[in-house]
């Protein structure tokens, strides 16, 4: 028997004992029969954790000052409108050009953005809650950064558009799902930080 086929039939033996679906993949459902059995609940809160935040200022990079929106004319030509404006770690909603803002100010926006976001996503996909930690923070990392559905670009629809990379998380597919995450138009537009984030999903690790 391969190392593959044994860690599977160890896990189908554990998922027997749990009394959850027998398919060899410890998938979110697994993982949280596990956390309750061991009496270790997983979190259901949607507040952003201090590793999300810190991953979201790398990401996302510092701007104090108003920046056109990267698929607008003015920034790929200088010229016309840029519509819609970012401030901060890519705060948009109703900035304008020549606006300036503080460090503090943009922290405060980015906790208040991530905390909108995730309310969104966990809504969609409440089995969010039972990922691992590290996981469950590639996914709303990567809704932070294309939202849900983004009707701006319909052939970029944001993460509504990965459907089987979606099922692949929640099944606990996470090799699949990293090789969905980096075959997209997604992971082509963000480069490094697409590779960090499909190496996090497959992994379970951060680094």
């Amino acid at each position: 028997m391969s190392k593959i086929e044994d860690n599977e039939a160890f896990v189908r033996e554990v998922q027997a004992v749990l009394g959850v679906g027998v398919d060899g993949h410890a998938g979110p459902r697994t993982v949280s029969a596990w956390r309750a059995k061991e009496g270790v609940a997983g979190s259901s809160s949607e507040t952003p954790d201090s590793e999300l935040i810190a991953a979201l200022k790398q990401d996302e990079g510092l701007r104090l000052k108003a920046y056109p929106d990267p698929l607008s004319p003015r920034a790929k030509t200088g010229k016309g409108s840029g519509d819609p404006w970012s401030i901060g770690y890519g705060r948009a909603h109703g900035i304008k050009e020549g606006d300036v803002i503080t460090e503090a100010v943009a922290e405060k926006w980015l906790i208040e953005d991530a905390q909108s976001h995730n309310k969104v996503i966990h809504r969609a996909l409440p089995w969010l809650k039972d990922l691992d930690p590290v996981r469950r923070r590639v996914i709303e990392n990567m809704h932070f950064n294309m939202g849900w559905d983004n009707p701006k670009t319909p052939a970029f629809e944001g993460l509504s558009g990965f459907k089987n990379t979606l099922e692949a998380v929640r099944t606990g597919r996470y090799a699949q799902a990293a090789a969905g995450m980096l075959a997209s138009l997604w992971a082509k537009q963000v480069k490094g930080r697409a590779v960090r984030l499909a190496h996090e999903m497959q992994t379970g690790r951060v680094g």
